[in-house]
């Protein structure tokens, strides 16, 4: 029973972790595009919001990777190198 609530949360942590990286993509595109500094601003704070949520996840997901319960990896360390490979924020003007 143990391991089947541990899978829902590691399914749960891997549908955050497309989510977060699809909405760092999106603000990091709107960043680029935008030529408004007070816009630019609030952007690069959401993109770094986005960007702790996602270290967050990966600190869980090494966690989970280097504990027992786990028999298959190959999932959790494909999401950790898929979040380690996200663009970095840009720095503050």
């Amino acid at each position: 029973m143990a391991a089947r609530k541990l899978q829902q949360e590691i399914d749960k942590c891997f549908k955050n972790v497309i989510k977060g990286i699809e909405e760092f993509d999106e603000n990091y595109e709107k960043y680029e595009q935008s030529t408004n500094a007070t816009q630019r601003d609030k952007l690069v704070e959401n993109i770094k919001t986005h960007c702790k949520k996602l270290q967050r996840l990966r600190d869980q997901i090494k966690t989970w990777a280097a504990g027992s319960e786990v028999k298959d990896k190959g999932p959790l360390l494909e999401k950790r190198e898929l979040i380690e490979t996200v663009r970095s924020a840009p720095a503050a003007p």
